[in-house]
């Protein structure tokens, strides 16, 4: 097959407007097609030489020559691009990649040749059936939903519900047989396969104390963690989040995997910043890339055209983690160069549930909750006094502050202070609702089996009107109150999932996912919002009488401008219908040999709208006369991703393992506004606005590539991989060559070799390094000169013009990261306690020629055992740690890059924070005051620290008693290292002026120090509120029941297992910074140069969550 980018160049206008198109060397069958055009189109064709330009076999030939006829027969013409809005695109039509391309195929060809050909001449014989049953030893009971495979080959199937297993089309003669179970030791057997007959072989596994995981995925399929060089944690999120206050898939993720750092959103329906081994790029995104049962998903943060002052929505937030098996983070270009471009900072897979093979099986659940607020908010303060003459002086006025008191220039005469999140009458936070139901159906035959659930989700955010705001409000209104209006922040969500895996013979089977997710949210303007609720709730001052709300003769009690029921008026929702589906068939036409493939569909639909009513809102600018914004976005992820490995032994001791396959992937995001202003009374339509107005915009992007790995397994303890990725991608420039990334792995269970001491204690070691490089593709267009459409005047008459609006780049190269690994994994005192340590060293260079390198390195660790194990109770712990070292290594021939506290300094971390520091200060008067005088500033700004955290920890008890009828867990989350600009307080005392350090006699003398400097100083530094971020919380804790059977033989509840969990998360946090809570960040995602640096300016804490759970299945 052959893969080819045309451009084709449309003639009706004067602009060149670009549509690619994929040209497919057709097979036999499909060489009757031929290319339609449609003939008013006047369209001609011309070669160009896109990045994405992938050649097997020989060169096609040329346009312009004499052999180039478009639409020819065996050749395919696929659409890549259909329009292009207001833009013209510069081609260079020059291509240089064919030969490069070709020479690079054959030499792919010539390895696959030279590794499969020993096996050419091996027949594809006769076969045999292998059956059994697993069972778990001293107990006797079946091991459920294992895994038995034929080693050697890619045959395998799992155990059904009581343990057995049936393994059709096994390679006869001597074989062995491989059992992995979560939570048990593998075992391995030697079997005799008679041709044409059965064989039988039972399996009797070992428990483990602690769960092992024995097998990962990886891009070229499920592997057996034993033969990988990288760590790639594995959460099983079924028992998590049956156990834990896991409400949304950021609390599955948050703290179970070292390394991973996740930075939740703080509303309900916001979403969350995850960051892999740190951040690596300055210009581009940090973000991982998500896969879900095979295909890749759209997982943007801050997915919204409306903003409310920082924080957005997550299409990650769209996936129910009730329908999740488990989560498995592919840490760095080590381990996921063969995922390709944009893999860089890493793949987090999800893979959901699916059906075993027996009789129908119910599962059930209802969670009910309750949202609450326990933040310590800034109290208030506003100084009264009066100058020598007897004139009134107030800080609220800017003329009487504390150091104004020092010197004399304002005698205080009283200090007003007041908190009005703490005041009943005036807060606008109420204990809110989470609930969750659920009901799902799993089982099926060796010949289909199914899983089907669905799921409905809601929760109400803690914000509301407060109490005198209603009685307002009521009286304007006519005594109702919409409740969008009256609890402006809430999501709701519904999900089914429907999977099914169909045994289509012995040697072939398909598994099919769905998913249809339909969703509505509302969020209230806060946070970086002048209309927002915590710029008013913040910024008033230290009484109530300040004010009146606009249009009446009410004062604003303590809120500075707006009050909660004009601001709550403007509505900002969202809708989302989302489906995605994937078809993963396998096909094993040789013992030795498995075909697999992975082909699916992400597609979303979003309308996002903002509405004031005429007469309603905040009363600034025009808000007041209405408007409303309507804008509808899809987005569409194709994924098509097929491969095939080959495995057979090269002699008794030494067996091979080849995968080859390619992949492509492309993403289209579509959107059309509309808005229109002053509406008439009633109104809430865009149509109905007096001033209408439109806009359009879309990009796509896409990914094709070939993979290639090769494995050798020695004695099956020693694994020796190497492989690579060739990639090409339409945002590279158009002089850029194709992206290699190659990669390399060792694993040794070194335990196993004769040579290795056996003491009593140890159960298995194994050392693992691995190598890899991956890439960061650029923006959409970031690689293409542009031109915009725009309307000129000529002659007094309207005309089209375009305008230069981006110069382009066509070297532009995507950031490519390369990074090595090391580490070991301990397992002791028969499986009773494990070790995983590893170390890492990674960087990434510039997209740009000579533009500059970052470097990652670091230590992880993860440690779990089992301390004690009775009849009674029961012990276990597991222990996460990281630690991540960020440098800017250079910025080529660029100048440091310096902001206001944020600078991009060679040497020093990314994100850096450099700011004039407070070196010291002195009451010299002792009258507890502190003036310019008595404080000491440095000269210039210096090196503070890191922006994002430098040390991550979690620690995870757990108590067994009883019987394990009870278990009680807790969770331990710790983050250091790093510091947070405390801006919130910043604008108190600056601009609110209502803070304690200006106008609170009894402040400290650190918390003045930082508001004279910044106030009174000559220097005016602001690096006073630069706080060391460091905190630990009690992330979850958690207390579980589980039912006995005999509750469960009773008619009137019928069933075979029920649990009901209690549990609660954000319980208590430990910290030494003053702002409200170290995570309580504005915008926690989206685009670096904005939001890697966490900042809670006006920002709202994450609140309390206390759930209960019950689960049922019958």
């Amino acid at each position: 097959m052959r893969i080819r980018i045309l451009e084709q160049v449309s003639t009706l206008t004067t602009f060149y407007c670009v549509t690619s198109v994929v040209k497919l060397d057709a097979p036999e069958d499909m060489r009757r097609q031929r290319e339609t055009r449609a003939p008013s189109n006047r369209t001609r064709w011309r070669a160009s030489n896109s990045p994405l330009s992938i050649y097997a076999g020989r060169r096609p030939a040329s346009p312009g020559a004499d052999n180039y006829k478009p639409g020819e027969p065996g050749r395919h013409v696929l659409p890549v691009v259909s329009h292009c809005p207001d833009q013209v695109r510069e081609l260079d039509h020059t291509d240089r990649r064919g030969n490069e391309e070709m020479i690079r195929l054959r030499q792919i060809v010539s390895v696959a040749i030279a590794v499969f050909s020993p096996v050419l001449a091996i027949a594809q014989g006769t076969t045999g059936t292998i059956t059994g049953v697993a069972r778990e030893e001293g107990t006797g009971r079946p091991v459920p939903n294992a895994r038995v495979t034929v080693v050697g080959t890619g045959i395998s199937v799992p155990t059904r519900d009581d343990g057995s297993y049936i393994i059709r089309g096994a390679p006869a003669g001597a074989q062995e047989v491989r059992v992995l179970a979560l939570g048990h030791a593998a075992q391995k057997l030697a079997v005799t396969v008679p041709a044409g007959g059965s064989a039988t072989l039972d399996f009797t596994l070992a428990p483990t104390a602690i769960q092992l995981e024995q097998v990962v995925t990886t891009a070229t399929g499920e592997q057996r963690k034993a033969e990988v060089g990288n760590d790639i944690p594995r959460i099983n999120a079924v028992q998590t989040v049956e156990t834990k206050p896991v409400t949304n898939i950021t609390d599955l993720l948050n703290a179970r995997a070292p390394g991973v750092e996740v930075l939740a959103g703080t509303m309900s329906g916001t979403g969350q910043r995850i960051r892999i081994r740190g951040v690596n790029s300055l210009s581009l995104s940090n973000d991982p890339i998500v896969i879900i049962d095979g295909i890749r998903m759209e997982s943007a943060t801050g997915s919204s055209s409306i903003g409310i002052g920082g924080s957005n929505p997550s299409r990650l937030s769209d996936i129910d983690p009730n329908q999740i098996e488990s989560v498995e983070v592919v840490k760095g270009p080590s381990a996921s160069t063969l995922y390709g471009t944009d893999a860089a900072n890493g793949v987090i897979v999800i893979t959901t549930k699916r059906g075993r093979v027996g009789g129908a099986r119910w599962d059930t659940y209802l969670q009910h909750g309750r949202i609450s607020d326990h933040n310590t908010y800034p109290t208030a303060y506003t100084l009264f006094g009066h100058s020598r003459t007897g004139a009134l002086r107030t800080t609220a006025l800017g003329n009487c502050s504390l150091p104004n008191v020092s010197l004399g220039t304002c005698v205080l005469d009283s200090v007003a202070a007041f908190n009005l999140f703490a005041d009943k009458e005036t807060t606008p936070l109420a204990p809110a609702y989470q609930e969750e139901y659920g009901a799902g159906v799993s089982g099926g035959s060796e010949t289909l089996r199914y899983f089907l659930q669905g799921n409905y989700a809601g929760e109400q955010g803690v914000y509301k009107v407060p109490q005198f705001d209603i009685e307002r409000m009521l009286t304007k209104n006519g005594g109702f109150i919409p409740g969008e209006q009256l609890r402006p922040n809430a999501l709701t969500r519904a999900t089914f999932r429907g999977n099914v895996n169909v045994q289509l013979s012995p040697l072939a089977d398909i598994a099919v996912s769905t998913a249809f997710i339909s969703s509505a949210q509302r969020l209230p303007q806060t946070e970086n919002n002048t209309t927002g609720l915590t710029s008013s709730a913040y910024g008033g001052p230290g009484y109530k009488t300040n004010g009146f709300i606009s249009g009446t003769t009410l004062f604003r009690m303590g809120y500075r401008a707006f009050t909660p029921g004009d601001i709550f008026q403007e509505t900002v929702s969202q809708d989302i219908n989302r489906f995605i589906g994937s078809i993963s068939p396998n096909w094993r036409p040789l013992s030795w040999l498995t075909t697999r493939g992975n082909f699916g569909v992400d597609f979303v639909n979003r309308v996002d709208a903002d509405l004031c009513r005429q007469g309603q809102c905040s009363d600034f600018g025009s808000s007041r006369l209405g408007f409303k914004t309507n804008n509808r976005t899809n987005f569409f992820q194709y994924t098509f991703d097929a491969s095939g490995t080959g495995q057979f032994h090269l002699s008794d001791a030494v067996s091979s393992k080849t995968t080859f396959g390619a992949q492509y992937f492309r993403s289209i995001f579509a959107r059309n506004g509309a808005f229109s202003s002053i509406l008439p009374p009633g109104a809430t339509t865009v149509t109905a606005g007096a001033v209408p107005g439109a806009d359009e915009s879309s990009t796509y992007k896409v990914n094709a590539g070939t993979f290639f790995e090769q494995t050798f397994a020695l004695r099956d303890r020693l694994f020796v991989t190497g492989g690579f990725r060739v990639d090409n991608n339409s945002t590279f420039g158009t002089k850029t060559s194709s992206a290699f990334y190659p990669k390399g792995g060792v694993s040794w269970i070194v335990s196993e070799e004769p040579f290795f001491p056996k003491p009593a204690f140890l159960s298995q070691v194994r050392l693992r390094t691995a190598f890899g490089q991956s890439g960061n593709s650029p923006g959409s267009n970031d690689a293409t000169r542009f031109f915009v459409g725009t309307t000129a005047n000529v002659q007094d008459q309207g005309t089209a013009a375009v305008i230069f609006s981006a110069i382009g780049n066509p070297d532009l190269k995507p950031e490519r990261a390369g990074e090595f690994e090391a580490g070991m994994d301990v397992d002791m005192f028969d499986n009773r306690a494990s070790v995983t340590l590893t170390g890492y060293k990674k960087k990434t260079t510039s997209r740009f020629e000579n533009l500059g390198s970052v470097q990652n390195s670091g230590f992880e660790a993860s440690l779990r055992s089992q301390l004690l194990q009775r009849a009674m109770i029961g012990v276990d712990a597991q222990l996460n740690y990281a630690i991540n070292n960020n440098k800017l290594v250079s910025l080529g021939n660029v100048p440091p890059i310096i902001g206001a506290d944020i600078r991009e300094v060679p040497g020093y971390p990314l994100f850096g924070v450099w700011q004039r520091r407070i070196l010291g200060f002195t009451d010299f008067n002792n009258d507890g005051i502190l003036t310019a005088n008595e404080i000491v500033v440095s000269d210039s700004a210096l090196f503070i620290g890191r922006s994002s955290p430098h040390v991550e920890m979690s620690f995870t008890p757990g108590i067994d008693f009883w019987n394990n009828k009870f278990r009680l867990t807790a969770q331990f989350d710790h983050k250091g290292g790093y510091w947070i600009k405390n801006s919130n307080e910043r604008i108190r005392c600056n601009q609110r002026l209502n803070c304690s350090g200006l106008a609170n006699p009894a402040a400290p003398l650190w918390e003045q120090a930082r508001v004279v400097a910044l106030r009174d100083h000559p220097l005016r530094t602001e690096g006073g509120f630069w706080e060391k971020g460091d905190y630990t919380k009690l992330r979850e804790l958690a207390l579980t029941f589980n039912a006995p059977k005999s509750w469960l033989e009773h008619r009137f509840m019928p069933g075979n297992r029920l649990s009901a969990t209690i549990a609660g998360r954000n319980l208590k946090t430990w910290t030494q910074y003053t702002g409200t809570d170290p995570e309580a960040v504005t915008a926690p995602g989206g685009s670096p140069a904005s939001t890697e640096v966490q900042d809670p300016f006006q920002a709202v804490p994450p609140p309390r969550y206390v759930t209960l759970r019950f689960n049922l299945g019958f």
